[in-house]
């Protein structure tokens, strides 16, 4: 290539130098693979931290080696974090709350990915789709069960949530969907001169989409039914509601359990039946210690599940800034709602450091050595 000699210097080393780099792709990706971020190790293998991910928890429990022990699967869908992690469960001594290793990356991620249960078998569903054969597919391999992603009337969701469920206790696993609705909010820049809200709340909307068919030969029908409770006002919980269908109170029918975009939990219990559920207005749980149930920060994720295998269902639920904790069933029912300890958050073997959600690094020479 010729550089014209009326050009200034500079410019035309930066012309020779970006042609250079373009006629050896080896040495560009050498200089990108240089300036990629690198993440901070801990360079401690005695040292146990939380177990976690990037932004955003999606806990999946799953015994993904076929050991007889209950791994985690967190799956992260944001930068530069993303994709499916697995956390091996390491059988220690501490069977409820064991250490985990550090995660493995098993393949990509996408929003919204949640673990349902069909014949205590692990299914993996995404808004319209299952993940098929996860386990040797790397997470890319989908079917469609559904014929739009999107039950809602609203176009402004941003919570999609899927799962199976025999809702009403027919042999056949129906689909629920929690969705987060953002249209009477918009987005955080309501607020007028004096400071007070102008916009509405965030809503978390309950659907049921029932199988007319069978598991083997699903027909899903083309209405889906927007739940209410039973004095006829929906379900609505502040957005993020990831819904969890189970007897959580062992009397024998499916009790409804919700999640939202702050940090609590909303407890609807079935007052009806099996076959005929009928939920109460929402009450917030109030854990053991007497204070309400919440995690360290929001967006949390649930998914109801007999981590402690005593009969009771637990739940494993994921925070905003990519840690899971067991929220353990206490055994009691109280006032007619289940009764649950505060969150404990699982531990793994440290790996890269993680402090968090949007950490704002500094660098300092601590212990003053002049590094």
């Amino acid at each position: 290539m010729h550089v014209n000699g009326n050009y200034p210097m500079n410019i035309r080393l930066a012309v020779l130098l970006l042609t250079w780099l373009c006629a050896n792709p080896l040495t560009q990706a050498v200089a990108e693979e240089r300036y990629k971020l690198q993440p901070l190790q801990y360079n401690d293998p005695d040292l146990v931290v939380d177990l976690g991910v990037g932004l955003w928890a999606w806990p999946m429990p799953v015994d993904y080696n076929s050991d007889g022990l209950i791994d985690l699967l967190v799956a992260c869908p944001d930068k530069p974090s993303n994709g499916v992690w697995y956390f091996e469960n390491t059988g220690g001594p501490d069977k409820k709350l064991p250490v985990f290793k550090a995660g493995v990356r098993l393949g990509p991620a996408g929003h919204n990915m949640q673990v349902s249960y069909v014949h205590r078998q692990p299914r993996i569903l995404v808004p319209g789709f299952e993940i098929t054969d996860f386990k040797s597919s790397d997470f890319r391999q989908k079917r469609e069960i559904y014929g739009k992603s999107n039950v809602h009337s609203a176009k402004n969701i941003r919570a999609n949530m899927w799962r199976y469920v025999d809702y009403d206790g027919d042999g056949a696993h129906d689909i629920i969907v929690g969705v987060g609705d953002w249209s009477d909010l918009v987005w955080d820049h309501a607020y007028d001169s004096s400071g007070t809200w102008q916009n509405g709340p965030l809503h978390g909307y309950v659907y049921w989409i029932k199988n007319l068919g069978t598991d083997s030969a699903p027909e899903y029908s083309p209405l889906p039914v927007q739940l209410t409770t039973a004095d006829g006002s929906l379900i609505d919980v502040y957005g993020w509601p990831s819904p969890n269908f189970a007897d959580f109170d062992s009397d024998g029918d499916l009790d409804l359990v919700c999640g939202e975009f702050l940090d609590g939990f909303t407890y609807f219990e079935n007052t009806g039946s099996r076959h005929q559920p009928k939920y109460s207005v929402g009450r917030r749980l109030i854990a053991s210690d007497g204070h309400p149930l919440v995690m360290h920060v929001q967006m949390i994720t649930p998914t109801a599940f007999d981590w402690t295998n005593n009969g009771q269902v637990d739940l494993i639920v994921g925070d905003e800034d990519g840690r899971v904790a067991l929220v353990e069933h206490s055994g009691t029912v109280r006032d007619g709602m289940p009764v649950f300890h505060q969150p404990v958050y699982f531990q793994q073997q440290a790996d890269t450091l993680k402090f968090g959600a949007l950490a704002t690094p500094f660098i300092v020479d601590w212990d003053k050595d002049g590094r």
